[in-house]
């Protein structure tokens, strides 16, 4: 091979990893997104919905959708679930450890997102979800959509179950109301650059 031809093949190799380095940038957790909890109980069902969450990711961002992701993390703090129930809400922080692990938070290890078509696209995101004192593998799946503004929406929904984190599900009414032990977290939220 002739040298010339070397460099141009190191200029191009790097030129792209360049330009593969320059595509990722910092996505932030818009306001108005929606994360919530479902559960039910031998009463009834209920839903608890957090007021306010944080987070941010770095993601390959196009017009098309998002192409990849290589960070994400997002935090609830369990102060801001509200059951619209007094004692609910109680029984909940308390069975959540509030007082000493005061956050739910979701950290990714790895991602794949499918290719975008018409806007939209799907990611199943792998990591680490941590609340009540305790951290377990977590894989979610999310459902993207591109919108305006450079913004991206991802709904979905996450089963967990609370024992598996050392969580005993809320009592009430001196044991007569119980609590299940799987749970849904759904999710609305949406990434802006």
């Amino acid at each position: 091979m002739n040298v010339r031809f070397l460099t141009y093949l190191a200029a191009a190799v790097f030129a792209v990893a360049g330009w593969h380095a320059a595509t990722t940038e910092p996505l932030t957790f818009a306001r108005g997104g929606t994360i919530t909890v479902e559960g039910t109980s031998n009463i009834h069902g209920w839903t608890c919905t957090a007021g306010s969450f944080t987070g941010s990711a770095d993601g390959a961002a196009a017009a098309t959708g998002i192409t990849g992701l290589s960070a994400l993390t997002l935090t609830v703090p369990v102060s801001a679930l509200e059951c619209r129930n007094g004692t609910m809400n109680t029984k909940l922080r308390e069975a959540l450890h509030a007082t000493t692990s005061p956050s739910i938070r979701f950290v990714l290890s790895n991602a794949t997102v499918s290719t975008p078509r018409n806007g939209r696209f799907a990611v199943t995101a792998n990591g680490t979800l941590s609340m009540a004192g305790q951290s377990r593998t977590t894989q979610v799946t999310a459902q993207g959509q591109v919108l305006a503004d450079g913004r991206y929406r991802f709904t979905g929904a996450v089963p967990v179950t609370m024992s598996q984190f050392g969580i005993a599900p809320p009592t009430a009414m001196m044991g007569a109301m119980r609590v299940g032990d799987r749970v849904t977290v759904r999710f609305d939220v949406t990434l802006a650059r």
